[in-house]
């Protein structure tokens, strides 16, 4: 009877936590769900088509191909809360070997805490945290100037209650960029994790397909974003996309809009940028009274 109401508690919080904020891609089939979530407020406020974007540290998240791209050097920091208490924190880094080779190493987790244990219905007895990490490195390679590959490779790692689990996947990314344009496409979360209390558990594996361009017009800097971004195993075809407009190199306004969703669609944040140092804010509000989303980053050139 303690087990059955412990996994209910933990179903309950994964279907109207989890999985509510992943949008269900593959949930039938695919676990890991966080495996899914944007990282970077940036990002998140253009409705995550960022895939030809990225130009930071969360190129570790989107596509280890674009670590060559922007400021060789950068530190990301970011949190976010979202739906039922769920936490996630990103910290990430990305470094230049060389005129051709980038590395990005990651620290990706999410979390619920207190998730309530009870015997029969009524008070709970005890209470613990479900946690999900997934960390590694990254690595890019510029085979000439417009075009780059890149490489990660991630640990992965799962606990609720008592039981845990844990794998190894991979991501491969393309990106093509010349002048204003760029074009991408990611493979991501191919590999497997071992079974979680006697339960096999496989990766939502997805892919993405993107497109960016961006132009300037006196002090105003513009860009707009598309993605294309599916979940292979049982997860719908999504359309996501953004657009910033920065003023000065110092304020910039985003907004997205993602698709065939079942609690979101439109995203939104704003942005700050001095020097080496950028502050970034983003904003989701869900459908159906499952709240809002907030994110906050801080990112470091050098």
């Amino acid at each position: 009877m303690k087990i059955k109401f412990l996994l209910t508690g933990v179903i309950s919080v994964f279907i109207f936590g989890t999985n509510a904020f992943s949008q269900n891609d593959g949930a039938a089939s695919t676990g890991l769900a966080f495996l899914k979530f944007g990282a970077g407020a940036r990002s998140i406020a253009m409705g995550e088509a960022f895939s030809s974007v990225s130009d930071d540290a969360t190129a570790f998240i989107y596509n280890p191909a674009r670590l060559n791209k922007g400021n060789l050097n950068n530190i990301v920091f970011m949190h976010n809360q979202s739906v039922q208490d769920l936490n996630t924190d990103y910290v990430a880094a990305k470094f230049s070997i060389s005129k051709k080779v980038s590395l990005g190493v990651g620290f990706f987790t999410s979390s619920i805490n207190d998730i309530e244990i009870r015997n029969i219905p009524g008070a709970p007895i005890d209470k613990f945290d479900s946690r999900n990490l997934s960390t590694g490195i990254s690595f890019g390679y510029s085979l000439n100037p417009e075009l780059s590959l890149g490489l990660t490779g991630k640990f992965l790692y799962e606990k609720i209650y008592v039981d845990e689990a844990s794998g190894l996947a991979f991501d491969f990314g393309v990106d093509y960029s010349k002048k204003n344009y760029s074009i991408a496409f990611v493979v991501l979360n191919l590999g497997s994790v071992n079974e979680l209390k006697n339960q096999s558990t496989k990766l939502p594996a997805s892919v993405r397909l993107g497109g960016s361009y961006n132009f300037s017009k006196d002090k105003f800097k513009f860009l707009l974003s598309l993605d294309g971004f599916k979940v292979l195993n049982g997860g719908k075809f999504h359309i996501h996309s953004g657009g910033e407009a920065g003023y000065k190199d110092f304020l910039f306004l985003r907004l997205g809009y993602q698709t065939d969703y079942d609690n979101k669609g439109f995203t939104t944040g704003i942005g700050f940028k001095y020097k080496s140092l950028s502050l970034d804010y983003a904003f989701v509000p869900y459908t159906n009274d499952f709240g809002t989303g907030n994110t906050i980053s801080l990112g470091l050139n050098f």
